[in-house]
């Protein structure tokens, strides 16, 4: 029997990694004071009509028996803004973070499936571009935590005030269509992108126009251009959001790139990727400035796991991950097995535990610890209980100590 397309077996190997992945989001997430959240998995399929028209297309539909339409969530943003819009007692600034389980139905490629876990970072209630910069460093820390530097990682930023005023100063009668196309030009051949802006209407100067627009890529030569009260407004935001990166220390891994937009309709003001270096792999993270979603100011950002992980094992970062501590007790005869019990219980107070529940040999149990790798082995015999000193031996070293419980606590202790 085969899974369904587009989804995965976690084996325990890979749900290892996956842990990974999801502690370090969520320890950044904590540092900063976010909150976790969680909403329901089905939603009702209405929700994401503000979604604009990508994502009604990509999901899982079914009707329960009320004839009610209901989808699997794709995303968590309607579900967040839903919440808020309940909840009228909430502080401000609203800081939450989730690491909800989310499914797309779309073809299957390198770094998308169609069932992913994904960090969500909200910070709502603000309009100060001072939460739009903490929310951008939220994914450095991130990207650092994972140990990458600004030479494998950079945050692709644009605001969209400043690309609609731009736009219309080229065509104000395709707006949103070129929205739409240039959302799509990193996938698309150069020849096919320029061609889909004449099969819109636009001329040669037009084309060359807004190209030239799309190749800024430095804050104050946004200025001259932005002459209507959209684009000055859109401006104004950059500059600060700049301003306070800068602040920040974080420019090194910033880059203002007037081609992103991202998908979504429900965006209004900043817009934010985060791509690896050499754009080997799709956006690693996405999000943005979202006011009039959820009735109060609001930004954030999606960071999906799998094409992270992807990123991560091209640079080496999963080779070694970090382990928990389990430390083997092996006893002797199975008439102790009730007295090795009640030490293992005394012992799982501090590191992990495991016993024999194959009834194997001696041999064949240690043959089973040097398989899985156990650092460490308690020998557990009838000496050992009389004297209430216990065999710890070295798995590396081949050594072995006598050691009382209280120091054997200690010690087991220390390794975590």
């Amino acid at each position: 029997m085969e899974k369904v397309k587009g989804t995965r077996d976690f084996y325990p190997e890979e749900m290892a990694i996956e842990n990974y992945i999801l502690n370090t989001w969520k320890s950044i997430a904590l540092k900063y004071s976010y909150k976790e959240i969680e909403g329901p998995i089905l939603e009702s399929a209405d929700i994401y009509k503000s979604s604009g028209q990508e994502i009604p297309e990509q999901t899982y539909r079914l009707t329960d028996k009320s004839g009610r339409e209901l989808v699997l969530r794709p995303e968590l943003t309607p579900t967040i803004a839903r919440m808020i819009q309940q909840r009228k007692d909430l502080s401000r600034p609203i800081k939450w973070f989730s690491l909800p389980r989310c499914f797309r139905y779309e073809a299957p490629q390198l770094g998308r499936t169609r069932e992913f876990y994904q960090l969500n970072i909200d910070c709502l209630g603000s309009e100060s571009m001072l939460a739009d910069a903490e929310v951008i460093a939220t994914s450095i820390d991130i990207m650092k935590a994972f140990g990458l530097t600004e030479k494998d990682f950079y945050i692709r930023i644009s605001n969209r005030k400043v690309l609609q005023s731009l736009i219309q100063q080229v065509s104000q009668s395709s707006t949103r269509e070129i929205f739409r196309l240039i959302d799509k030009k990193d996938k698309l051949p150069e020849e096919t992108f320029l061609f889909n802006l004449k099969e819109l209407g636009l001329s040669k100067d037009q084309v060359e126009r807004l190209l030239s627009f799309l190749a800024i890529s430095q804050i104050d030569k946004i200025q001259m251009y932005c002459k209507d009260m959209l684009g000055r407004q859109g401006y104004e935001e950059l500059s600060s959001l700049w301003k306070y990166l800068e602040q920040m220390s974080l420019l090194a891994y910033c880059r203002l790139d007037l081609t992103i937009m991202r998908g979504f309709d429900y965006y209004t003001s900043t817009v934010f990727e985060v791509f690896d270096s050499n754009k080997g792999f799709r956006a690693i993270a996405g999000g943005g400035r979202y006011d009039d979603l959820a009735g109060i100011p609001g930004v954030g950002y999606g960071m999906g796991d799998v094409v992270l992980q992807l990123f991560l094992e091209s640079k080496g970062k999963l080779k070694k991950l970090p382990k928990q501590k389990t430390i083997y007790l092996l006893y002797i005869d199975e008439a102790l097995y009730p007295k090795a019990y009640k030490l293992a219980q005394e012992l799982r107070e501090v590191i992990n535990i495991e016993m024999d529940i194959m009834k194997k040999s001696i041999q064949k149990q240690f043959e089973y610890c040097n398989q899985q790798g156990f650092p460490y082995i308690i020998l557990l015999g009838d000496d050992e209980l009389k004297k209430q000193k216990f065999k710890l031996k070295d798995m590396q070293t081949g050594k072995e100590r006598l050691m009382a419980k209280a120091g054997l606590i200690k010690f087991l202790t220390s390794l975590e």
